[in-house]
């Protein structure tokens, strides 16, 4: 086999897998979405049925915990060990999607992206070991059957080769011919998923908060709502510390501490169901609805979003913060939108949850992107500049 012929064979392997990998993405997301929707059609207006499924979840929640251990893991875990050994354990990937989603359905006020990223991060070493197994085999892979080299090739656990720091290929180009053949495989990762999604008609994750016709005079407003929406997200911020605290008993009783958070999710389902899940398929409603409501009543809701958030991942019910955090604070900006109602609607609602989220994730640029897609275009300019406050906060504090 020639040079050529080795890396088109490693380049359509690394295909197939990116696919299988979209693939699993979408089967995720798809059970989610489609599980949660059945179950909660029959239990909403049902209060005894809530409080009993809840329960059921959580008793589950809990025996798999006792069982498999601490699942779902969630990505800040999963990527920082993948940078301190070069390499994760990805063998226990369908137990942390298969927590996810018991988490997910049974309500939990969390979002898919957290245990959604910690696994596609270990499906993604997964990938590389499988390749690395290809490219240091290959000798002996080509005198094989076909059916023994697919078997090989498809086998989830086995014909694997992990990452060694002395087998690294020293060639000078190869960092930037890594970058562009991983990047080929994310995007080929990333279009298996967006075609089955849309052929699936799957709903989509991003809901456009409307149209927006700011003007010059709307940035007087600009350094107060910053200000307002970083006090914001400093009060939740100090809300965590204490709901960790609270929360701090029961660690070797995982089943005793998912029954609270099934207590959490029941009430939560009876009285204000649009505050299960994450939130995102409730906040398309938001610029429809919220004129409808008092401002003290909004706000509350806002504070009942964010407790929910706290108590599911406190008791067991883990999963992604970041949903729940961004459509906690873009409800916190359309609240209090209708104090400066003589301003662009959206103009105040983007600076105040841009501010906050970003108080909150400690990840400016990240978060930008993610609340910049729920807005028109003419917005994105002013979520830069927040985005730009931020950082020279973060560079004056560090002098």
């Amino acid at each position: 086999m020639t040079k050529y012929q080795q890396s088109l064979y490693l380049a359509l392997y690394g295909i197939l897998l990116s696919a299988i990998i979209g693939g699993l993405s979408f089967i995720f997301i798809f059970l989610e979405s489609n599980l949660s929707h059945t179950l909660w059609n029959h239990l909403l207006g049902k209060p005894i049925l809530i409080l009993l499924t809840t329960l059921f979840g959580g008793i589950l929640i809990g025996f798999l915990k006792n069982r498999w251990g601490n699942y779902p893991e969630v990505a800040h875990h999963t990527i920082s060990e993948l940078k301190q050994k070069q390499t994760v354990t990805y063998t226990p990937v369908l137990k942390n999607l298969t927590v996810a989603l018991i988490v997910l359905v049974f309500g939990a006020g969390v979002g898919p992206e957290a245990a959604l990223l910690s696994s596609l991060v270990m499906l993604s070493v997964w990938q590389s070991d499988k390749l690395r197994y290809l490219f240091f085999q290959q000798e002996e892979f080509i005198t094989l059957k076909k059916s023994e080299q697919l078997k090989r090739m498809l086998h989830p656990t086995k014909y694997a080769q992990t990452y060694q720091k002395n087998l690294a290929p020293t060639h000078p180009n190869w960092k930037q011919l890594k970058i562009f053949i991983n990047t080929l495989f994310v995007f080929n990762g990333l279009f298996t998923f967006t075609v089955l999604m849309k052929l699936t008609e799957q709903p989509s994750f991003i809901s456009k908060m409307g149209t927006s016709n700011w003007e010059l005079r709307d940035l007087l407003l600009f350094m107060p709502l910053v200000l307002i929406g970083l006090l914001a997200g400093k009060a939740y911020l100090l809300l965590k510390k204490q709901m960790k605290k609270i929360f701090n008993f029961w660690q070797n009783s995982p089943i005793k501490k998912a029954l609270i958070g099934s207590l959490a999710i029941s009430l939560i389902g009876i009285f204000l169901p649009s505050l299960l899940f994450s939130g995102q398929t409730s906040l398309g409603q938001v610029p429809d609805k919220y004129l409808h409501y008092s401002m003290f009543f909004l706000l509350i809701v806002v504070l009942l979003k964010l407790v929910f958030l706290e108590v599911c991942l406190q008791t067991g019910w883990v999963g992604g913060d970041i949903f729940p955090i961004v459509f906690a604070s873009i409800l916190f900006g359309f609240t209090l939108s209708q104090v400066f109602s003589s301003f662009d609607i959206l103009f105040v609602t983007s600076v105040l949850a841009s501010s906050m989220a970003i108080t909150i994730i400690d990840s400016p640029i990240g978060v930008a992107l993610f609340i910049a897609l729920f807005f028109p275009v003419n917005i994105f300019p002013i979520i830069l500049l927040v985005v730009l406050c931020f950082f020279i906060k973060k560079r004056l504090l560090n002098k």
